[in-house]
């Protein structure tokens, strides 16, 4: 069962998850979620499951369709648990959705409403906006597909205009999990793994040939979740505009475009997705 705990903050909503959830759960209280993320916009959520078991497999799919619906309704997610499955739980869900999920133990509740109240606070507290400066260096993020030759086009485009800098990401998503507290979840195919890397390194190559790129060390390869990658590339070259693809539809595509949804929310600097029409 879902029970509601009371917090004064705003944006923030806090539940506390209990034994086994069925779809009857959901059906009483999502539709109260869903007013609250109509009042108040984007939210954070603060989810105690340190009693909680398990899902009916009807109240997995409903959370699963809720996630997906309202992937870009959340800024923040603080998990509460005590057991190593809830923390690899939201590790998985770090890597498809777009807000930013983080587990805390039991002993680290402060902590996550702390982490939770500093989203609101950064909006509340943010200084007015500069006065515009051209970009001076582009980061493109490319999966290789027509959505993404589009926007390399488009990233072309703003490179001449600004005179910035141009560098071209690929982010190889190997979905091998490494984390302290499970053992590496791998598919032993190594020389797969290889294969894959060495036709992305040429389907790369001839990106930057097609775009004409004159500096190929501006071309990257990087391993891990894109997401994840994406952003910390950004920030640690002072990317300040991201270029990427998005298709923009639902159901799975959606799940799978969450990594723009994501880079989107998280991103320090300006976002541009460009939309290839069907």
């Amino acid at each position: 069962m879902f029970e509601k705990i009371p917090v004064n903050a705003d944006h923030i909503i806090a539940v506390r998850v209990e034994g086994v959830l069925t779809d009857a759960d959901y059906q009483d209280f999502l539709p109260e979620l869903e007013q609250l993320i109509d009042r108040e916009g984007p939210i954070s959520a603060y989810v105690d499951m340190q009693d909680f078991k398990k899902w009916e497999a009807k109240a997995a799919w409903d959370d699963l369709k809720f996630g997906i619906a309202h992937e870009v309704d959340f800024d923040r997610i603080a998990v509460v648990g005590n057991s190593k499955w809830q923390q690899w739980m939201v590790t998985v869900s770090n890597i498809f959705f777009s807000a930013d999920m983080r587990y805390f133990s039991a002993e680290e509740k402060q902590k996550a409403m702390d982490w939770l109240q500093e989203a609101g606070e950064g909006e509340r507290c943010r200084e007015p906006e500069e006065p515009f400066r051209p970009y001076s260096h582009i980061l493109l993020a490319t999966d290789f597909s027509p959505h993404a030759e589009l926007a390399g086009r488009r990233a072309l485009e703003m490179e001449e205009k600004y005179g910035a800098r141009l560098s071209i990401v690929h982010v190889l998503d190997n979905m091998i999990l490494y984390d302290g507290f499970i053992e590496p979840v791998v598919i032993d195919q190594v020389s797969l793994y290889q294969e894959l890397e060495t036709s992305s390194r040429q389907l790369l190559d001839k990106l930057v040939d097609r775009m004409g790129v004159r500096d190929r060390a501006e071309a990257h390869l990087l391993n891990g979740s894109p997401k994840d990658e994406l952003l910390r590339f950004a920030a640690e070259h002072e990317v300040d505009l991201i270029v990427l693809g998005s298709h923009g539809r639902r159901g799975l595509d959606r799940l799978l475009g969450s990594v723009a949804s994501g880079i989107i929310n998280r991103a320090d600097c300006d976002v541009l997705t460009v939309h290839l029409k069907e």
